[in-house]
C-alpha cells in the first residue's frame, strides 16, 4: 500500500500538476483533482473535506493564473480556491504533510512569508506565452520526494486511532511478553520446555470480517494452541507452535484490538449501510499501514522486541 497523495491546482496550472503527478507516480499513489474525485449530486465543499481525510499528503500547484491589488499594487497570484485547498488539507493533515508548489513568481499569502516553499520556473517567450522549465520543477519534486519519504517513515497522530492502537497493544502486551522471553524464562508446552522462541505478530490484510474470527482461524490452520504466558505482572494469552526442524517454539498474535479501526471509521463517515465504500477502504488501508509502521517503530527502539518479534502479513 503507497501513500496516497492529492494534487490541486487551478485548470489552467493543470499541465504542471499532470508532470508533478507523472514524475511522483512512481513511488506514491497519487491523485489529480480531475481523477474523479468531485462526483454528481456531491457537495464540493463536503467532498474536499472527506478526501482530505482520505491522503497522506496533499500538493497545491500555485501557478500565475489571476491578478490582485494590494495596498495599491498589482500581483500575479494563484486562483482563490487553490489556496482554500491548501487550508483545507492544511487543517486537516498538518502541516508536515500538506505543501505548496509554486510559481517563484506568484505573490503568497503575508501568512506564509519566512516558510520555505518548493518552487519551479516558467521562461516566458518571445510571444509572451509562459512554458514550463522542467529541469526546475524535476529539481524540486526530488528534494520533496526525500522529504515526503522521511515523512512517511514516522507515525503519524492523526484524527484515527491507528497510532494510539498500536502504542497500546505494544506497551501492554509486545513488550511484557518480550521483557518475560529476554529475562531468560522458559516456555513449557505439553510438559516440555523450551528456552528459546519467536514471537511472530501476525497482520490483517483487511477489515473486512471479525479479526477474533480470522485470528481463530489463522491458528486453527497454521495448528497453533492457545497458551497463558504467567508473568510478575499478569498472564498473557497466546498461540504456540514447535517448530520441529530446529525444536524452537513459535508464539503467534493478530492484534485484535485493530477492530477498533473499523468502527472508529463507521462513525466519522457516518455509515448507515450494509457493506464498504471505497472511501471506508482507503481509510481502512490508510490505518492499517500507519498501525504497521507504528509498531515497527517501537519494536526497533527496544532491544527484547527487536531480538524475539517478526512482524508479518496474513497471506
Amino acid at each position: 500500500m503507497k501513500p496516497r497523495i492529492f494534487i490541486g491546482s487551478s485548470s489552467e496550472g493543470l499541465s504542471v500538476a499532470t508532470e508533478v503527478k507523472n514524475y511522483l507516480s512512481k513511488d506514491f499513489e497519487c491523485y489529480l483533482w480531475t481523477d474523479n474525485i468531485f462526483k454528481y449530486n456531491d457537495n464540493f465543499l463536503e467532498t474536499l473535506m472527506k478526501e482530505a481525510s482520505l491522503f497522506d499528503f496533499g500538493l497545491m500547484v500555485f501557478t500565475k493564473d489571476d491578478y490582485t491589488t494590494s495596498r495599491l499594487k498589482n500581483f500575479e497570484t494563484a486562483r482563490d480556491n487553490v489556496l482554500f485547498e491548501y487550508g483545507l488539507f492544511l487543517g486537516r493533515i498538518g502541516r508536515d504533510r500538506a505543501y505548496i508548489i509554486k510559481d517563484d513568481e506568484v505573490k503568497i499569502p503575508s501568512d506564509l512569508f519566512g516558510v520555505t516553499l518548493p518552487e519551479f520556473k516558467c521562461v516566458k517567450e518571445s510571444d509572451g506565452t509562459l512554458t514550463l522549465d522542467i529541469d526546475s520543477l524535476h529539481e524540486t519534486l526530488k528534494l520533496l520526494k526525500l522529504q515526503i519519504e522521511e515523512k512517511v517513515n514516522l507515525g503519524i497522530l492523526g484524527m484515527l486511532p491507528s497510532t494510539v492502537l498500536a502504542i497500546g497493544y505494544f506497551y501492554n502486551f509486545i513488550q511484557p511478553v518480550c521483557d518475560y522471553l529476554g529475562g531468560g524464562n522458559e516456555i513449557e508446552v505439553e510438559g516440555k520446555k523450551f528456552a528459546k522462541a519467536k514471537f511472530k505478530i501476525v497482520l490483517p490484510l483487511n477489515l473486512d470480517s471479525d479479526l477474533k474470527k480470522k485470528a481463530k482461524i489463522f491458528y486453527k490452520k497454521n495448528l497453533f494452541q492457545a497458551l497463558e504466558i504467567e508473568t510478575p505482572h499478569r498472564a498473557y494469552p497466546l498461540f504456540v507452535a514447535v517448530n520441529e526442524a530446529d525444536d524452537n517454539l513459535t508464539l503467534s498474535d493478530m492484534p485484535t484490538t485493530l477492530n477498533g479501526i473499523e468502527k472508529a471509521i463507521e462513525m466519522y463517515l457516518r455509515v448507515g449501510h450494509i457493506g464498504k465504500t471505497n472511501e471506508q477502504k482507503l481509510l481502512e488501508e490508510r490505518e492499517l499501514r500507519n498501525f504497521e509502521l507504528v509498531l515497527r517503530k517501537l519494536i526497533e527502539n527496544d532491544a527484547y522486541c527487536y531480538e524475539f518479534i517478526e512482524i508479518e502479513i496474513e497471506k
